[in-house]
Formats: structure tokens, sequence, C-alpha cells
């Protein structure tokens, strides 16, 4: 294998292991060796790729709200973080929906078209989701696991990268960093302050990465809308009006 193809493979599987691991922390509450497990270290070693910049400041952040843990009760800390997880992802509390459609949907609800749109995707991967009415296919557990899918085939045969960065393109980033920055503004504890910044920062940058490995220039927010529009109205075929004789209501 040359080179620069090991250098892409590693980056690959490297990423998608590091969005496997946010994807645990956003999908379920910390157990208590869990919690141990990240006493026992710090963040950063956890991560397979690290870019610098900002979210070298949120993997401090992160440290620092580890480091917390050891002056406060075990069972306090874990109290404190379940009541914390439940606001975010379980109860709505701080309005900060984790799934695509509530951002993307003109009425704010959940279970809308996005839903159905990665549905399909995942469908042509022989993906699904184990209970959608648990966890929506447009949730961002399954965004961040359909990302490292894909990154995992990346790692063998680079076209996915592409894939890879239209999804971004078209649905995690469209509703990931207002997300993260509502949960960073409203939530409690500084455990998913820093991890909603460390998702945030990092899907950034990893697609701003995809892109210079592409050579392409990453789309701005308006050219993805006006993509996306495009896209919706060549989907929308005209039907055309068709009579039928004694359908007519009649005297």
């Amino acid at each position: 294998m040359p080179n620069n193809q090991k250098l892409l493979s590693d980056f690959a599987n490297n990423t998608a292991t590091d969005l496997r691991l946010l994807a645990d922390l956003h999908a379920q509450e910390l157990s208590h060796d869990c919690l141990q497990a990240l006493k026992s270290n710090s963040f950063s070693p956890l991560l397979g790729w690290l870019p610098e910049g900002k979210l070298t400041e949120a993997l401090a952040q992160m440290d620092t709200a580890i480091g917390e843990w050891h002056t406060v009760n075990t069972q306090t800390v874990l109290d404190t973080l379940a009541t914390d997880f439940a606001a975010i992802y379980l109860t709505g509390h701080y309005r900060a929906s984790p799934s695509e459609s509530a951002w993307t949907d003109d009425e704010e609800l959940t279970c809308q078209d996005a839903m159905f749109e990665v549905r399909e995707l995942y469908q042509a991967h022989d993906l699904q989701v184990p209970s959608w009415r648990i966890m929506a296919d447009d949730h961002l557990v399954n965004e961040l696991l359909f990302v490292a899918h894909l990154l995992e085939k990346a790692a063998i045969s680079p076209d996915y990268l592409r894939e890879a960065a239209s999804f971004m393109d078209e649905h995690l980033m469209r509703w990931l960093l207002p997300f993260t920055s509502r949960v960073i503004q409203r939530c409690d504890t500084l455990f998913y302050a820093s991890l909603a910044l460390i998702t945030g920062l990092y899907c950034d940058q990893l697609r701003d990465t995809l892109a210079d490995i592409l050579g392409e220039t990453r789309p701005s927010t308006e050219e993805i809308e006006a993509r996306l529009k495009a896209l919706a109205n060549a989907k929308a075929v005209a039907v055309p009006l068709q009579y039928f004789p004694g359908t007519a209501p009649s005297w």
C-alpha cells in the first residue's frame, strides 16, 4: 500500500473510532465503570485524531470537568450527570433536541422528512436503527455512527470519503452546531457542556479536513441549502389531473 494510502486509511479508521466514542457518550448515561475509567485517564488520549486549534481548549475543559469528580462523592456525580443527560436527551427540558428533524422542520417537529431521508441512506448500506421510536434515525447518535461507518469503508475504498462529506453537509452539520451551542448554554454540568463542544468542533474540523483531502472547497450553508432545494424540486413530480366519468357529484 502506498504511504499516502496508508496515512489515509489510518485517518479514516481513527476518526471513525473517535466518532463511535462520541456517539457512545451521547447515547446513554455514564455508568459507574465508565466514570471510573474517565477519572483514571484524561480525555485526550482516547481520541485517535487530534486536530489543533479550539478543540485543544475544549479537551482541556473536559479534563477539568473530569478532574472535579475526584473531590465529589461518586454517586453524587452519577446522579447529577444522569439528571443533566435526561434534560438534554430525554425530556426536552433544554429545548435542544438531539434529532435533526427538530432543527430543520418548519414546525420544529421530530420524526419528519430528515428522519426518512437518512433512513433511505442507511438502507442503501444495509443498515437499520434498532428502534426508531426510542432513538430516531436522525438522532445525533445514529448520524455520528453512520459517518463512522462511511469512514470505515473509506479506509478500504477512499471513494466513500465524498459520501461522508455529502452526508455531513446535507444532514449532520446542518444542525449539529446549533444543537451543541444550545446545550453548552443551558446544561448544568461541565461534562456535558464539554462533550457538546468537543463533538461540534471535532465534526466541523473533520469536515474541513475531508474538503482538503478531496481537494474541494467546503460548500457554504447557502450553497448547501440551494442544492437541497434543487434536489427537492427535482423529486417533485407533477401529477396530471384525470377525469373519471361518473365520479363528480350530480343533482
